[in-house]
C-alpha cells in the first residue's frame, strides 16, 4: 500500500488577500471575494478556502473599523470647529 499524498497548491490570491487584508482592508476584501470565486470553479483543485474566507472576514472588519474611525473623527472635528473662538 502506497502512502503517497499529493500536496495541493494554495491559491495565490487567497493567500495574498489574507495578508493584504491587514494592511488595506478594502483590497483584502475584494481579493478574498475573487479568490473564493476562483476556488468555487468546478475544475479547480487548489486549496485556500480558509485564507479566502478569512481575507473576507478581516477585510470586512477592517472596513467597519475605518468607517467607525471616520465617523468619530468627523464628529470630533465638527464639534471642535463649532466651539472654536471667532468662528461662530
Amino acid at each position: 500500500m502506497s502512502g503517497t499524498t499529493i500536496a495541493r497548491k494554495t491559491n495565490n490570491l487567497a493567500l495574498v488577500g489574507f495578508i493584504i487584508a491587514f494592511v488595506i482592508p478594502v483590497a483584502g476584501l475584494v481579493i478574498g471575494i475573487v479568490a473564493r470565486k476562483q476556488l468555487d470553479q468546478p475544475n479547480n483543485i487548489e486549496s485556500g478556502r480558509g485564507f479566502a474566507r478569512w481575507a473576507m472576514i478581516v477585510g470586512m472588519l477592517g472596513v467597519l473599523v475605518q468607517i467607525w474611525f471616520i465617523i468619530i473623527w468627523v464628529s470630533v472635528f465638527t464639534k471642535a470647529m463649532a466651539n472654536a473662538p471667532g468662528l461662530g
